[in-house]
């Protein structure tokens, strides 16, 4: 037996109450813990360039501005998550998910919710710095927020192909 984590194994360590899509019954609530937990991320890193943009703008509009920037692609993606079509009707009524789709699910759900945390991450090294340092900071975190976002439909693009094959 590896000692090695499994991909579902991570996912189970990050998303309390998450099984991994094994009963049926459960998958669309495996679905929707998932997507709770990456727009909790969001949500919680938008809060926090937030309260940045009140520290900010009195001191350096531009980088204000552009914050604010952050801010919307932030609610953005936490919006795409929230509101995409929940447990993929169609994958996740058929009685049984193949193993390769299980598999594909699981490798988008893990790298969503680590590109979420990165963002978070990304989000609290923002600082005061040089008004360059911290533009170029911000326009990184938006670049991590728009693959994600890209991601997201690339998920949900995924399921909706498999379903009309």
């Amino acid at each position: 037996m590896s000692k090695e984590t499994t991909l579902l194994e991570k996912l189970e360590s990050l998303i309390p109450g998450f099984r991994g899509y094994k009963q049926r019954e459960l998958i669309r609530e495996d679905d929707a813990l998932v997507r709770r937990k990456i727009a909790s991320i969001l949500d919680d890193a938008r809060v926090k360039v937030e309260r940045l943009i009140s520290n900010v703008k009195k001191k350096n509009i531009s980088a204000a501005l552009r914050l604010d920037d952050l801010r919307l692609e932030l609610m953005k993606a936490s919006q795409m998550i929230k509101h995409a079509s929940y447990g993929y009707s169609g994958l996740f009524d058929r009685v049984k998910i193949e193993e390769k789709q299980l598999q594909m699910l699981l490798e988008y759900d893990y790298k969503l919710v680590t590109e979420a945390s990165k963002i978070m991450e990304k989000v609290l090294e923002l600082s005061f710095g040089t008004d360059q340092e911290l533009i170029d900071k911000v326009n990184s975190t938006i670049e991590l927020v728009r693959q994600l976002e890209d991601d997201i439909n690339a998920r949900e693009q995924l399921f909706k192909s498999e379903v009309a094959t």
